[in-house]
């Protein structure tokens, strides 16, 4: 996991991922956009999001060192200690995590740490093909915890023309 120095830019692709996401499905979700109902672990909630990677400036994707293009997409991860107040506190996290395509094929997900003020959020590239649906399995463990929790999505994504 390499940890990315915090930019102000960040706000402008934190607000980019609280407008995207699909509806929650059963049994595996579809992802959500940030803003809805994280998913509640004990004391831990976990918010997460994967949108086109396009939907990110071309500066952004620099300073973030984030692959950008019509065929590369992003998974956000984000995780609040909500024990002591509804609100929470943001905390760190191991992620360990892959995505899979109908075929069942394979690929790890590298995510990078970013730290907006007190805020810290997860990103991961990946690759995908035009209407490909791909689910992710995403292991999160918070720091102090001695558990993992499993966090299960899927989306189809589309290539975009940019």
């Amino acid at each position: 996991m390499k940890i990315i120095n915090t930019k102000k830019s960040f706000l402008v692709l934190l607000a980019g991922l609280l407008i995207l996401g699909s509806a929650w499905a059963a049994p595996v979700p579809e992802a959500r956009v940030l803003k809805n109902e994280p998913l509640r672990f004990g004391d831990y909630e976990v918010y997460f999001s994967a949108f086109n990677s396009t939907f990110i400036t071309p500066e952004i994707a620099r300073v973030y060192q984030l692959e950008r293009g019509p065929k590369h997409g992003l998974v956000n991860i984000a995780i609040r200690n909500v024990k002591d107040s509804e609100v929470g506190k943001a905390v760190t996290a191991q992620l360990e995590g892959q995505q899979k395509n109908l075929l069942q094929q394979s690929v790890s997900l590298q995510f990078k740490e970013v730290k907006e003020g007190s805020a810290v959020y997860y990103l991961a590239s990946f690759r995908f093909s035009n209407e490909e649906l791909l689910e992710f399995s995403i292991d999160v463990k918070p720091e102090g915890s001695d558990t993992s929790y499993l966090v299960k999505f899927r989306q189809t994504f589309y290539q975009d023309g940019k």
